[in-house]
């Protein structure tokens, strides 16, 4: 959709050249469209050095994307405020039966009442336009469908049918990584990705150097001719004071989820995050002694303080079982986890927990656990992060993990037949 914009000019006395035989402003106008023409063309047909597509559309996939061209599509962003029922009614011209059927249909898949903010539900109509679908994007991977026939539904989880392309990109560091990277085409959701990739080999805060280099091969993805969320990392090398480190996205046919390997086949993500939030500012380190601001005594601070603002997400270091969620004296609101190989950790001072977050409940890495606070005692918004082996404390920011386990066998070979695919634009 597109939205015309009022632009008010302001009255002015016409120039010699305005009341003559020719218009300046005429020629101005033809020297601007034959440039605009230009620079249009430019764009969209000549290839940028920094930029190679490797896998174009396909003829197939483009008679696909005409296949529903008759549909019409109604799109409604979810807003605060909004109730279910309205949306379905307005939106989607369905009545109360019918609401009733979709929730029914729907409730070992989706609940439909629990539709978030920010997110997208599109109204599917065909050429007699009565609804045919409805399409609901929960995240940026998945889609719930509800396809309609009569007054009933049958409802599915999909993967969102972007259309992808491998790009590659090489980004030299003449600033900082962050603005290099976006300058050069990434997305900002993409170099976030690259820094929790290299995370365990370069701290990217305080070992990036001008003259640093990067190159990634990454899903540049598009719905319906539009730009969406760029999809995995495939393919990374970062050279960081002429130490180069490399990464490959890799995932064997009976794994969900795939994860990044070294070049030599070895997982990157250890155990733990190096930390629980990315905002991160260390007001209080591990130390023997330390001055509390609050009892005006010295003690033991067994524990990181990172400041940040309130509502800062916090996520789980390590996968675990949550042991407890809930007021401590001191703490505030504090979540405790219990994770493998006698490793336990603590978030405190948190403002609110993270959905799910209760005694007993199974998290996984980097899953949001709670959000910055300052309850407990606390002089300012900050985390309290501990971390303890066998019950003994240990200072989360000199642990030192190894890779993970290596990929073997059959396995191991085609990772390596995967990699030889990316080895060539990493050059």
């Amino acid at each position: 959709m597109y939205r015309l914009r009022g632009i008010k000019l302001k009255k002015q006395k016409k120039s010699f050249f305005e009341s003559g035989l020719f218009s300046l402003k005429f020629f101005t106008a033809l020297f601007v469209f034959f440039l605009s023409s230009f620079l249009f063309w430019q764009r969209n047909f000549v290839k940028n050095h920094v930029v190679e597509i490797f896998n174009p559309t396909t003829e197939e996939e483009k008679k696909e994307s005409l296949a529903e061209s008759t549909e019409k599509i109604t799109s409604h962003i979810i807003m605060e405020g909004d109730i279910p029922a309205d949306i379905f009614s307005k939106y989607g011209k369905l009545d109360a039966n019918e609401i009733t059927n979709l929730l029914a249909a729907s409730e070992d898949i989706f609940d439909f009442t629990q539709l978030k903010i920010d997110k997208d539900i599109d109204f599917i109509f065909d050429e007699n336009e009565k609804l045919s679908k409805i399409a609901y994007y929960p995240t940026s991977e998945r889609m719930v469908v509800a396809e309609k026939n009569d007054g009933d539904f049958v409802v599915e989880k999909k993967d969102i049918p972007y259309f992808i392309e491998e790009k590659t990109v090489s980004v030299k560091i003449d600033e900082f990584l962050y603005k290099d990277a976006l300058d050069a085409g990434l997305t900002e959701n993409s170099i976030l990705e690259i820094a929790d990739i290299f995370s365990f080999d370069i701290d990217f805060t305080t070992e990036i150097r001008e003259g640093d280099e990067l190159k990634a091969v990454y899903q540049k993805r598009t719905l319906d001719g539009v730009d969406a969320p760029d999809g995995k990392v495939l393919a990374a090398k970062f050279t960081n004071n002429d130490n180069s480190y490399f990464a490959y996205y890799f995932k064997n046919e009976n794994e969900e989820i795939g994860s990044h390997y070294d070049a030599d086949g070895k997982e990157l993500v250890r155990q733990f995050l190096r930390a629980p939030l990315s905002y991160r500012k260390i007001t209080s380190g591990y130390t023997g002694a330390r001055f509390h601001p609050i009892t005006k005594t010295v003690s033991a601070h067994y524990q990181i303080d990172y400041a940040a603002p309130v509502g800062t997400p916090v996520v789980a270091t390590a996968r675990g079982t949550v042991t407890s969620a809930g007021w401590e004296t001191g703490w505030g609101n504090i979540v405790r986890i219990r994770h493998d190989n006698g490793y336990t950790t603590h978030y405190g001072h948190l403002s609110a927990y993270g959905t799910g977050i209760k005694a007993g409940a199974t998290v996984s890495q980097v899953e949001v656990v709670g959000f910055v606070g300052s309850t407990g005692w606390s002089t300012g918004p900050h985390l309290d992060y501990g971390m303890k082996l066998n019950g003994n404390p240990v200072n989360p920011m000199s642990l030192q993990l190894p890779k993970g386990t290596p990929l073997g066998g059959d396995v191991l070979e085609k990772f390596q037949q995967k990699k030889s695919k990316y080895e060539e634009a990493l050059r």
